[in-house]
């Protein structure tokens, strides 16, 4: 299922860590606070782990689930390259 991870937190060191959670978590950054990929239910629930434990409780993050169909309805404004989030069988690493 695709995932989008929106946050708004306050401080740039928490909100630095937040980014290199995702990142480890193979989403791709969308916009500044804003990352999307290909994720589990279980996966998204362990990234909601190690976040929480990186923000503050005026923090907000936002782990929002969309499937393909709806994801596929988008109304895009700009420009999108949707080939960074189809599914990898293999990447090969130098």
């Amino acid at each position: 299922m695709i995932y989008w991870v929106i946050y708004d937190i306050t401080k740039n060191n928490n909100r630095t860590k937040v980014s290199e959670q995702c990142k480890n978590f193979g989403l791709k950054r969308i916009q500044k606070s804003a990352f999307c990929g290909i994720m589990t239910k279980n996966t998204a629930e362990m990234l909601a782990i190690n976040c929480k434990g990186l923000v503050e409780e005026k923090d907000c993050v936002f782990i929002i689930p969309a499937c393909v169909q709806c994801f596929s309805n988008k109304i895009l404004i700009g420009e999108f390259d949707a080939d960074k989030f189809k599914e990898k069988d293999f990447e090969i690493v130098d």
